[in-house]
């Protein structure tokens, strides 16, 4: 036997599932404990206790498996879950359940007010609904009047059993300590059964088998689950980085149009400034010819010689022999 399994199995208390249905197929038991839920009902006696109960609601609807079933002489169903791990889907989980339990209460050709009622209980061992309550009774009620309870055979009883505020019934509260092995009195006759019933289920070697073998089922399951979370995840983080490679993409053909836009405005801009200094120097050139042509025409009202002019030219505007020549030559 496995270490680690045979180790859980000695281990293993109310709060586990199996052990939790074990131990509730006894009849006192399992009576016990719902006339400690359900004080106010008076329950004198139940049908044998069923565990593993799979209805369906329809052929082709997921099917729900009840951990303890069981009617009482007044034809109320009761349904008694053990919760170990809180997987976010309390509430939808219960609808379903009470939806199967609700079925069952429903003869053909029955009147609808004849109807059983139904009553879905989960054992958590965590806060169902993080409101730190230790006990959730659920009903329907109308919304724009909350104190209006609707009757219609349906309750939801759902128990926090890690919480220390003990607002239930001593009795109640007993029960609880048991799944959450707390120190519990001694004396109450349901513990003493309690931990009778847990003997006798821990010595039985079929369920013994049956447990290891489930539980290496579920650690495979739980793997098999783990590794596909794992590759959707994987799955999730290359679509983000995809679409992150996308947008950066996007970003940077955005800035590179931006850049070319960028540069074609400077090319252009580059062009009007080189076009202006051409239009500059062609003015000065254009006004220098003009101070040239008026200085040698003043020169030549002097009748200062024509030699003299070109020498003093060609020194003040540092001219060419060349271009001496051509303003000589007009």
């Amino acid at each position: 036997m496995n270490e680690f399994l045979r180790k859980k199995w000695e281990m293993a208390g109310l709060a586990d599932d199996y052990i939790f249905n074990k131990v509730m197929l006894d009849y006192d038991i399992c009576l016990e404990v719902l006339r400690r839920i359900l004080p106010d009902l008076h329950i004198k006696k139940i049908k044998l206790p069923n565990n593993q109960q799979e209805f369906a609601v329809a052929p082709d609807a997921k099917a729900v498996r009840f951990d303890i079933y069981t009617t009482d002489e007044q034809g109320n169903h009761y349904d008694i879950e053990m919760q170990v791990a809180d997987h976010h889907n309390i509430a939808k989980r219960i609808r379903y359940y009470q939806t199967a339990s609700s079925m069952e209460a429903y003869d053909k050709g029955q009147p609808y007010e004849q109807a059983d009622d139904s009553y879905v209980i989960f054992f958590c061992n965590f806060d169902p609904f993080q409101l730190d309550q230790q006990r959730y009774v659920l009903h329907k009620h109308i919304d724009e009047i909350p104190e209006q309870i609707i009757e219609d055979g349906q309750t939801d009883i759902l128990f926090n059993v890690p919480s220390l505020r003990h607002d239930v019934d001593p009795k109640m509260q007993a029960f609880l300590d048991m799944i959450a092995q707390r120190k519990v009195e001694a004396t109450d006759p349901l513990v003493v059964k309690l931990k009778e019933r847990i003997a006798v289920v821990k010595r039985n070697r079929k369920w013994r088998s049956e447990y290891m073998r489930r539980s290496v089922y579920e650690m495979d399951q739980e793997m098999r689950e783990k590794k596909i979370r794992e590759g959707e995840r994987k799955i999730r983080d290359g679509k983000r980085e995809l679409l992150e490679g996308k947008r950066e993409l996007q970003k940077g053909k955005r800035e590179l149009q931006k850049g070319k836009r960028e540069i074609k405005e400077g090319q252009d801009r580059l062009k009007e400034k080189e076009q202006l200094i051409q239009e500059r120097e062609q003015k000065l050139h254009e006004n220098q010819q003009t101070i040239i042509k008026t200085s040698i025409l003043a020169m030549r009202e002097l009748n200062i010689d024509e030699t003299t002019i070109r020498k003093e030219i060609k020194e003040k505007f540092n001219l060419s022999d060349k271009k001496i020549k051509d303003y000589f030559a007009e």
